[in-house]
């Protein structure tokens, strides 16, 4: 994969959570802001939430949980960094970056891996995995290998 599509990739994730940032940090935070979150995520989106226990979480109900997190974390600020393309086959991506929130002069760091499909002038999220949030700088995964099998 060329390195201008892995950006591509990297500043659509980028202003994702930028939204998300505008919606937990602002409290006048436009409602249109859901309705773009949405856009970006396939009908069969699924996430793990990390809250306590891993559990799956579907479009609809990570919709429902965000629109009561309105302006949650006032001044919330979210960056994207380590970005990197683990995956790509046909119209597949998956993609692993450090997100780092900073609040209230606090950071937290958690590592993401999400699986995204490609259509034409359009990429969505089909299923996000955040990893567990850190006080601190963690060193990047060790990255898996990736095997194809043909048959």
């Amino acid at each position: 994969m060329d390195g201008s599509h892995a950006s591509e990739l990297e500043a659509e994730v980028v202003a994702a959570d930028q939204l998300l940032a505008a919606w937990f940090g602002t409290d006048d935070a436009d409602p249109e802001i859901l309705d773009r979150v949405a856009a970006t995520q396939s009908e069969t989106f699924t996430m793990l939430s990390i809250d306590r226990v891993p559990v799956p979480v579907t479009k609809s109900q990570l919709l429902d949980a965000l629109r009561q997190k309105r302006n949650s974390q006032p001044g919330l600020r979210i960056e994207i960094t380590d970005f990197e393309v683990l995956f790509a086959e046909g119209d597949v991506r998956v993609i692993r970056c450090l997100e780092r929130h900073h609040l209230n002069g606090e950071r937290s760091d958690r590592w993401t891996t999400a699986v995204l499909t490609i259509q034409p002038n359009q990429r969505r999220a089909d299923h996000s995995a955040p990893g567990l949030a850190t006080p601190h700088p963690v060193p990047p995964p060790r990255a898996l290998p990736v095997h194809s099998h043909e048959g």
